[in-house]
């Protein structure tokens, strides 16, 4: 795209002259920032505007005299005077005001959240210009008032939001405080009880376009900053419905798929859904050239906005690890261990049933006796020939040796043994990779997940070759269990860390 057509598919350049566009086109540049890269900051002497071509970036506004604290998911950022951040990703977006107005100081800061390219326009041309031809100056101006306009709309709807704290609740101040001028009748008194349950949230968006494009004026202006109040709501509603499609891809398979097919597409479904996440990993240096590996992480737990119509909530960490790591690396879909379902549980019985996982019980690598049809040893003998036969014929297992799951403040929990009990009962004897953790069980559109690969552990370089049962276990609670408390730290780290110089971040939309 050249620079005029990008002119064109701006808002901020609707109704000038061509010639006009055709002048600043000629003498506009192309810059390409990288994530986390600033394209303004705060304060800074304003010297350029610019026109997003291609990319995402973030605006945040800090407030005078704040100290420059991060903002964790439950306080928010205006505890520590800094407004919620504003993600803009649609081409043709201006940047950078407060070049073409005095102080000639930047207002907000404007930052890349991936590879970003951006039209830049320096003030010095709309200033040699406007000399020149005193028209374009005055239509100029026009516009900037129109977008100054729009900023205190989009800032007075995001202080509303501020006050009254669940969106719905804030939608209902918007529409309250016009009700002398919005007709009784009018659509847009139904997006309230829309966004009450996410299974609606899809007709609150339509109506709104709806109302966007053939309201009266006052409907026009009404669903315009609502829907700016919304896109959060549709960041965390693309996830949910992502969700549901992946539900749906292995629920709904032909019964003639294999496990190992249905394996591979649920988690490039997976994958497509965190490329599209705030998410850091490191250490892949760690994973083993070759598959055929036991690979033990921490199990955090599920937000419940992930909780689909039929009380199922997939798990994001173990998919994470799957997907984003152990497939990419090896180019096949890991076999997980997975707690056998509960009677009633038909949402988990009608997805995991699909994928050839390894069942346990209760959510124990040992399983308890809650099953009359077999003893626990024949279930245990059951568990280890079947782990036996995947990892024989090349295939990575992902385990959580906790047997239960927790927020990643609590996390690790301690291990159970059955992992490590496999290990040290297989010849060739396979490697144990740790991988760490952090953040999953927050909403993906609010933090940063963070996944580490840690060293592997090869049981008979700690314990010799004929491993006591005993020392195992005191080997699982002491070295490993200590060992992998400092890997979560260390993810929970990762996450708060600023995105910029860390390897293999990819910021969210």
């Amino acid at each position: 795209m050249d620079n005029l057509d990008l002119m064109h598919e701006s808002p901020f350049f609707e109704g000038m002259e061509r010639g006009h566009l055709e002048h600043l086109a000629r003498h506009a540049r192309k810059k390409t920032f990288e994530p986390r890269d600033h394209v303004i900051r705060q304060g800074a002497p304003a010297t350029a505007f610019y026109v997003l071509a291609r990319g995402k970036i973030e605006l945040s506004f800090a407030k005078p005299g704040a100290d420059a604290v991060a903002p964790n998911e439950e306080s928010g950022p205006e505890m520590y005077g800094q407004t919620l951040p504003h993600i803009v990703g649609h081409r043709g977006y201006p940047v950078g005001w407060a070049s073409i107005v005095e102080p000639h100081r930047y207002r907000a800061t404007a930052t890349a959240l991936e590879r970003t390219e951006m039209l830049v326009l320096d003030r010095e041309l709309f200033e040699e210009y406007a000399k020149e031809r005193p028209d374009f100056g005055l239509a100029f101006m026009r516009r900037v008032l129109w977008l100054i306009g729009n900023h205190l709309r989009m800032t007075r709807t995001r202080l509303v939001a501020a006050r009254y704290g669940s969106v719905p609740q804030t939608v209902r101040a918007l529409l309250d405080q016009n009700a002398a001028t919005l007709s009784v009748t009018s659509p847009l008194h139904k997006i309230p009880h829309y966004l009450e349950n996410r299974l609606t949230v899809d007709d609150a968006y339509r109506t709104l376009g709806v109302m966007k494009a053939q309201g009266d004026e006052v409907e026009r202006e009404l669903a315009t900053q609502i829907a700016d109040l919304l896109d959060e709501v549709w960041r965390e509603v693309k996830v949910f419905r992502q969700l549901q499609g992946i539900y749906e891809l292995v629920a709904g398979a032909s019964p003639t798929m294999s496990p190992e097919e249905l394996r591979r597409r649920n988690c490039e479904a997976f994958a497509e859904l965190f490329e599209g996440t705030d998410h850091v990993i490191r250490g892949r240096e760690n994973l083993p050239d070759q598959p055929g590996h036991i690979f033990v992480m921490n199990h955090l737990s599920n937000h419940l906005d992930n909780l689909l119509p039929n009380a199922f909530i997939l798990t994001l960490d173990t998919h994470f690890v799957s997907s984003m790591i152990l497939l990419k690396k090896y180019g096949e879909a890991p076999v997980r261990v997975v707690r056998k379902s509960d009677p009633g549980e038909y949402g988990h019985q009608k997805f995991y049933d699909r994928l050839g996982y390894i069942y346990v019980y209760s959510g124990h690598v040992d399983p308890t006796d809650d099953d009359a049809s077999s003893t626990p040893a024949e279930r245990r003998r059951l568990f280890l020939d079947t782990a036996r036969a995947h990892l024989r014929n090349g295939r990575n297992i992902v385990i959580c040796p906790e047997g239960t799951s927790t927020e990643t403040e609590n996390s690790p929990l301690p291990f159970k043994s059955g992992a490590f009990h496999l290990a040290a009962n297989m010849r060739p004897e396979p490697l144990i990779v740790p991988i760490a953790v952090a953040n999953f069980d927050k909403k993906l559109t609010r933090t940063r997940t963070a996944a580490v690969v840690n060293e592997p552990v090869r049981l008979s370089d700690h314990l010799g070759e004929d491993i006591d049962g005993q020392a195992l276990r005191d080997f699982v609670n002491g070295y490993v269990y200590e060992r992998f408390r400092g890997y979560v730290r260390e993810a929970v780290r990762l996450a708060a860390t600023s995105a910029g110089g860390i390897d293999g971040l990819r910021a969210s939309p």
